[in-house]
Order: structure tokens, then C-alpha cells, then sequence
């Protein structure tokens, strides 16, 4: 994965992640986890990955979603998907 792919996604997915939780002055890195984002819970995660996958035009799997540990690894995961 190119670093200027990387970036380009980080950009793109923290306007989801703003839109998303109402908050303009959210910023997030690859390490950001939810523990990071008080109102990140389990209740609204599944609706924060819809919300991606609209975005991006991709589908994630089940045991995807339950696997992302951080950004970092749903940026990953973007890429690979936005790849092939």
C-alpha cells in the first residue's frame, strides 16, 4: 500500500468519521481506537462501518468488522479492498 493512498484515505474516512459523530474537531490517526472516541461504542459501530462502506463503495465481511483494532488497520483494509 503507497503512502500516498494511505493518506488520501486517512483524509477521506476522517470526514466520515466528522460527518459521522457530528464533531468537526475529531481528528484521527491510524493508531485511534475506540476507546478514543467516547461516543465510538459497539451500539453505533456497525452504522460507522456502513456509513464507510458507502463511501468507499466497498463491503467488509462480518469477521472483518470484528477484527479492526484501530484506523490503521480499517485503512488497510480500504486499501486492499479499493484495489482489487
Amino acid at each position: 500500500m503507497s503512502d500516498h493512498l494511505s493518506h488520501n484515505i486517512s483524509i477521506q474516512l476522517e470526514k466520515v468519521f466528522k460527518s459521522f459523530f457530528k464533531n468537526e474537531a475529531l481528528a484521527i490517526s491510524k493508531t485511534t481506537t475506540t476507546e478514543d472516541i467516547e461516543s465510538w461504542d459497539s451500539l453505533n459501530h456497525m452504522s460507522l462501518i456502513a456509513e464507510i462502506e458507502k463511501e468507499f463503495e466497498i463491503t467488509f465481511d462480518f469477521y472483518e468488522v470484528m477484527d479492526f483494532e484501530n484506523v490503521g488497520e480499517l485503512i488497510k483494509s480500504i486499501a486492499n479492498k479499493k484495489a482489487n
